[in-house]
């Protein structure tokens, strides 16, 4: 193989089981189900194998990595084990018809040096896992009666008893019909294994390789580094955590791979994790996960301490579920990150390696953290900024935020690092928001938007009582209302030079429930101002009238910050723009 290169070889049965394979202890068992995969790939296998003996038939790819003069089975145990129990069956039941055998048990079972170059006898297929002891073995040599111990040993023998059963009832006792269906399987059989240069590489390709039944998880590997300093006696116990980790993942179907950078990035930040003198950065790539764990292990402690670096990992992964769910370390739903998913997306994961840092912070620390993270994600969203500089900017930030241990402190971290940040962006963005129309951003973003308006005027109209989230504006029930209607008619468009560029600006927008809506439809101006005062909502009603009550009110001072209209145009829209613009400016601040 070429050095950093992976090697494809197109594989039969017969080439496969040349060599010689194991199935490492930190695979999952054999979770395949006679009467579900196995009876699956014996059907597909012989319904091709009907239709054309001479045409090949493909299925699959594996990924091996050479571990010491072994091929480990990095993905597709599931399948090579299945395909190791068919070739045990089909040699058992040669013995019955007094057929040769000799080609078939030198592909079970031959000799290899060990690493004192020691000639042993070895199966080609080694299942190390605890749940497989001498099952392997003992199905291999038709042994009766096998004892059957775990829940992986008992579909091993199913698997096995599934096949032989599926290859006597279609060769009704023709020895030249058991032949032929033999050598189909033998070498016609076909897929493509795959052997990376690197166990690293292994990552890349997990995702993108669709397997029978149940592949690995990525986060099995890093189980493999744990185990090897638990102890055999361990393993019982540290493999119900370790699944009980996994769980926590795979019921949020989040991905692992992502979970494992911003899991070391958080908890051992450095500004040379990347490993490349030349450019410092506290950001772990996928392909250098592993490689950064095996040179870290006196930092992690897996090998001094692995049960408690597992609980590390249970532990962030829970907040890691909790965060991207909008909750708070401890379950509870967090205002500030229910708005950053509807600001940014339920796939947008960057904010999470400060998270991850911050997530023993008491609550006004972090809930003042993940505002600020809001109001930044804010300014730089709508100004469009590429995707790329999220990762890189909370990594640097995180070098910081790691050591910062009070509310001064963090207070100090906004405003010497976010804020400078903002302000960078203020021409930009008041050239954006000038400008804006719904069409520049996705429509969740522009309904977030107008949710904080709306939710924000309100609260400052009743004095500002505890906040809540935006589910209240963003129901489905809540409109966006085009004050210039989207469908007019002839009459109304005609009044307007450039009607659908006025009606799809900012300005133009306002909330409303789906009763008004029916209400006001694609009426003119003068109509709409007359319903406007009935909507709960006040940015929505201030555009027919203005409340004031007593002096320097609530009511007042939020006023005093909106504009009231008695005709819709041109003009008026561009005001009420720049008039929602100054109010942004308060909602967005990272000093509120």
């Amino acid at each position: 193989m070429a050095n950093g290169q992976y090697d494809y070889s197109d594989l039969t049965v017969e080439k496969t089981f040349k060599e010689f394979y194991i199935v490492p202890d930190y695979q999952r068992e054999y979770v395949w189900e006679a009467e579900k995969h196995v009876i699956q790939l014996l059907n597909d296998m012989y319904d091709a194998y009907s239709a054309n003996k001479d045409k090949e038939y493909f299925i699959g790819t594996t990924v091996v990595f050479n571990n010491n003069g072994q091929l480990e089975l990095i993905d597709g145990q599931q399948r090579t084990t299945t395909l190791f129990l068919m070739l045990c069956a089909f040699r058992n039941i040669y013995k019955k018809y007094n057929l040769s055998t000799s080609v078939m048990d030198k592909a079970i079972f031959d000799s290899n040096l060990d690493d004192n170059g020691e000639e042993v006898q070895k199966y080609r297929l080694e299942l190390q896992y605890a749940d497989s002891t001498n099952i392997l073995e003992s199905i291999a040599n038709n042994l009766t009666n096998i004892q059957t111990t775990s829940n992986s040993s008992v579909r091993l023998v199913e698997a096995y008893n599934c096949i032989e059963q599926f290859v006597n009832d279609n060769i009704n006792n023709d020895e030249n019909e058991l032949k032929a269906l033999f050598m189909y399987f033998f070498r016609k059989l076909k897929y493509i294994q795959i052997l990376t240069p690197d166990i690293n590489d292994a990552l890349k390709i997990f995702e993108t390789i669709n397997d029978r039944g149940a592949g690995l998880n990525p986060m099995d590997l890093l189980k493999n580094l744990v185990f090897r300093h638990a102890g055999r006696q361990n393993f019982d116990r540290l493999k119900e955590r370790w699944k009980y980790l996994v769980n926590i993942l795979e019921q949020a179907n989040e991905k692992p791979l992502r979970f494992l950078r911003y899991f070391i990035m958080s908890n051992y930040p450095h500004p040379d994790n990347n490993g490349d003198s030349k450019k410092p950065e506290n950001i772990v790539r996928e392909d250098q996960i592993y490689d950064w764990l095996n040179h870290h292990a006196l930092e992690c402690g897996y090998d001094s301490h692995p049960f408690d670096f597992v609980e590390l990992l249970i532990d962030n992964a829970r907040c890691y579920v909790n965060f991207s769910s909008a909750k708070d370390a401890h379950g509870n739903t967090n205002i500030y990150l229910d708005n950053i998913v509807k600001l940014a997306g339920a796939a947008f994961k960057q904010h999470q390696i400060l998270l991850l840092t911050a997530r023993k912070f008491p609550v006004e620390m972090f809930n003042l953290l993940c505002k600020s993270i809001e109001t930044y994600l804010f300014y730089f969203l709508f100004t469009k900024e590429q995707a790329k500089i999220y990762e890189k900017q909370f990594a640097k930030w995180d070098l910081i935020l790691a050591n910062v241990s009070g509310i001064d402190q963090l207070k100090d971290f906004i405003a010497t690092e976010m804020q400078p940040k903002i302000a960078e962006k203020e021409l930009e963005y008041k050239t954006r928001f000038l400008s804006f129309c719904e069409n520049d951003l996705q429509k969740y973003r522009i309904k977030y938007i107008l949710a904080k308006f709306t939710q924000y005027v309100d609260l400052a109209r009743m004095g500002n009582p505890t906040l809540s989230v935006l589910d209240n504006y963003m129901r489905s029930s809540v409109q966006i209302e085009h004050i210039l209607p989207q469908n007019p008619d002839s009459q109304l468009r005609a009044l307007y030079e450039d009607y659908d560029s006025l009606m799809h600006m900012f300005g133009n927008l306002t909330l409303i429930e789906d009763s008004m809506n029916s209400v006001v439809g694609n009426k003119p101006f003068a109509d709409k101002v007359q319903a406007y005062p009935m909507c709960p909502y006040y940015l929505t009603s201030s555009i027919s009238k203005l409340d004031e009550v007593g002096i320097n009110s609530a009511i007042n001072r939020i006023s005093s910050k909106l504009q009231t209209f008695d005709h819709w145009d041109e003009q008026t829209i561009a005001q009420r723009q720049e008039m929602l613009y100054k109010l942004s400016l308060d909602i967005w601040n990272l000093n509120a």
